[in-house]
């Protein structure tokens, strides 16, 4: 078959190295290319957790981790490590996560507020317990695209650099790509993962689908005194005025962290600007000098990314139409999912059933209401 994939990020990268791989003709469509900066893909890390207030999501990691294993021996090396996680919040809450997360079978621990630090060395108690899970880490990003990357090549996929400005029907029923330069192309069918380039893509095919393209920031810190290769990922859950925290180790470069709190909204390809905001800089090192017991941390560097919310965040996929395959809303949690999607949207592509229950995202189940008052669901990383 021949296919075009629209979009080379964390989901359309392993869409196209698996259709390629599975024989398929495949030209794979990006304005920047893989991993560029303007991307919701790009930087070396992010987290993956078991532990998720969303059953689905649970249940999805679950089948991520098999994914991620799989590319990791096709890799030759690990896409994934596995460092725990530490999610600090008030009781209450905490009682409901347990439950949520002992209906999924998913195992953990409360900790006290005074016994935080047995699992997260440094971390200042606050008052408030945590929640433990083994089953959580860094995905490491960038390793995961170049084995995606290096597949697709192998495979002997096209890359095309180019802005996609309209999607239609050609009059034997393939399907047509039109390119801002004045070149079209033409499939058998189109999967459309374009990230943060979704809005337009979906209005294209008809949806009214809500979708909000932004930006937040992440830092990477350092201390000589902390051996942050080896500490586990971190929810810290909203205080007071501060926002929802999440981090994770970067093996090699330091501890990174970042607030689930919008920088702005952004429209893709319009909006190029990704200077890093110095208060939101200032203030992570301090929280990590005063919260994570890093007394002698420094900022290694400062990183603007983009996320693609949905309102309720979970994601959205399926098939809007004959020969289209339609995946985005990432919410700010598409790369923990990046392996597993690339299996999900080639069996969608070839007309087979995936083995992950996709009905929690189907792409009709918001209505217009929805696009109003839209606010920015946990992206937690």
């Amino acid at each position: 078959m021949n296919l075009i994939v629209i979009g080379a990020g964390a989901w359309g990268l392993p869409a196209a190295a698996e259709l390629a791989e599975r024989g398929h003709r495949v030209t794979l469509v990006d304005r920047y290319g893989p991993g560029n900066p303007f991307s919701s893909s790009h930087g070396p890390t992010r987290i993956w957790r078991l532990a998720d207030p969303d059953p689905a999501k649970i249940r999805m990691t679950a089948a991520s981790l098999a994914a991620m294993e799989r590319l990791s021996a096709i890799a030759g090396e690990p896409v994934f490590l596995r460092r725990g996680l530490v999610w600090r919040d008030e009781a209450a809450a905490l009682d409901g996560f347990e439950l949520a997360l002992a209906e999924q079978g998913v195992e953990f621990e409360r900790l006290p507020a005074a016994r935080t630090g047995e699992r997260f060395p440094g971390l200042v108690p606050d008052g408030r317990d945590a929640l433990w899970t083994a089953e959580a880490g860094p995905v490491l990003a960038e390793a995961s695209l170049a084995a995606q990357r290096c597949r697709f090549d192998r495979a002997g996929g096209e890359l095309v650099l180019a802005h996609v400005v309209a999607l239609d029907e050609t009059p034997g029923g393939g399907q047509r790509v039109r390119l801002a330069d004045g070149r079209t192309l033409e499939a058998e069918l189109v999967v459309v993962a374009p990230g943060p380039g979704a809005p337009p893509l979906v209005a294209e095919l008809g949806l009214d689908v809500p979708l909000r393209p932004h930006l937040e920031q992440v830092v990477h810190v350092a201390d000589p005194a902390v051996a942050a290769d080896d500490l586990p990922d971190l929810i810290d859950v909203a205080a007071g005025d501060r926002p929802t925290l999440y981090a994770m180790t970067t093996p090699g470069t330091g501890y990174k962290l970042g607030l689930d709190a919008p920088l702005r909204d952004v429209v893709w390809g319009e909006d190029e600007d990704r200077e890093p905001d110095a208060a939101r800089t200032a203030f992570l090192l301090e929280y990590a000098r005063e919260a994570l017991g890093m007394r002698g941390a420094r900022i290694v560097d400062a990183k603007v990314c983009s996320w693609t919310d949905s309102p309720d965040g979970r994601f959205v996929i399926g098939s809007p139409r004959p020969g289209v395959v339609l995946a985005c809303g990432d919410s700010g949690e598409g790369f923990k999912f990046s392996a597993l999607m690339g299996l999900v949207l080639a069996d969608l592509a070839e007309g087979r059933a995936p083995e992950l229950d996709l009905a929690p995202f189907r792409l009709d189940r918001f209505s217009p209401a929805d696009a109003s008052g839209l606010e920015s669901p946990t992206s937690l990383g």
